[in-house]
């Protein structure tokens, strides 16, 4: 009989200077990031990570109760240290700017990881992350959703007005959300 469930047996490979697509939920998918405070809060707790585990952002997606993030490691940081540090210094900051004093569990335990292989597999999880708006129903077009990185895309060129407007099977069931 197992004592643990299977994921908190994982351990998890590290990859140096890797780019990984990492999804992160919130406890019991409570929707926290329903406004614009709450986001820039995350954001810049995410900028401070950024001094101790060096990354750069590839692409995200910030949902009201999870988010994608497509990020390449730079240096000797792992995943698991950036992911730590973004989600406990958010719940800090968050109670900071809350006046919350008592305990606050506002994540889920872990987190999704997954090492992108190739230039394909790179696609795939980058429309995946643009498209997740609309696929959650928020929006009809990603453009009209304001969290997430799609904007910048469009307007460098990498996708056409129009991109997202239907659903592409190749990378909207890349992966099943809990």
């Amino acid at each position: 009989m197992l004592k643990k469930p299977i994921r908190s047996r994982v351990h998890r490979v590290d990859v140096p200077e890797a780019i990984y697509f990492i999804t992160a939920n919130v406890q019991d998918r409570q929707n926290l990031f329903t406004t614009d405070d709450n986001v820039a809060l995350l954001r810049e707790t995410m900028r401070e990570a950024k001094k101790f585990h060096p990354f750069e952002m590839r692409a995200c997606a910030f949902m009201p109760d999870h988010f994608h993030l497509l990020i390449c490691l730079l240096g000797l940081t792992n995943i698991s240290n950036l992911l730590q540090s973004i989600k406990r210094n958010f719940t800090r900051n968050y109670k900071v700017l809350y006046g919350i004093d008592a305990p606050l569990k506002l994540w889920q335990r872990s987190f999704y990881d997954h090492v992108i292989r190739d230039e394909r597999d790179y696609l795939n999880h980058l429309h995946y992350i643009h498209y997740n708006p609309v696929k959650h129903g928020y929006v009809t077009r990603p453009e009209d959703y304001p969290h997430t990185s799609y904007r910048e895309y469009l307007r460098r060129g990498w996708y056409e007005v129009g991109w997202g407007y239907k659903e592409e099977a190749e990378w909207t069931n890349l992966y099943q959300e809990p």
